[in-house]
């Protein structure tokens, strides 16, 4: 019984622990230094109090951010603080996708690096790798993007 018991306790605890370590990689300051996508993001970005490795990390990394919840939600989350939204792309802008379909039930955000009058550019976290910056260019109109949070800090 002794012997039956000092396996089965230990294996009974072991999600605990590997889900508690998990935990604490994941809102882990990161290892390597990003970039600024713009000369006007402080040089170790704006306070940033997202988990690491998530798009909302990289976007709040990139634009002042005085709103939380999930990407879903950023739009009115932002509405709710008296901080514009658009329903057009700009440089620096966010913007905020619809969860589903192509993105997670969470949704999405990025940051809007270029604009053309049928695409727009962005950069993001956690799109298709978690931690990784990837960009990709999106045509426009997009049925995706729920709006935009331009740029308002300068």
């Amino acid at each position: 019984m002794r012997l039956l018991l000092s396996i089965v306790i230990p294996t009974l605890l072991l999600p605990a622990l590997v889900g508690g370590a998990a935990v604490s990689l994941a809102a882990a300051p990161p290892a390597a230094h990003f970039a600024p996508l713009f000369t006007w993001v402080p040089t170790d970005g704006y306070p940033d109090a997202f988990p690491f490795g998530q798009c909302t990390w990289w976007a709040a990394y990139n634009h002042r951010v005085i709103w939380n919840g999930n990407a879903a939600d950023w739009l009115t989350n932002a509405q709710a603080q008296g901080v514009a939204t658009t329903t057009a792309p700009s440089v620096g802008a966010i913007v905020v996708y619809r969860p589903g379909g192509l993105y997670s039930g969470y949704g999405h955000v990025a940051i809007v690096t270029a604009v053309s009058t049928r695409s727009y550019t962005v950069s993001e976290m956690n799109a298709p790798q978690w931690g990784v910056v990837s960009t990709r260019i999106v045509p426009w109109p997009d049925p995706d993007a729920l709006g935009f949070i331009p740029r308002s800090d300068g």
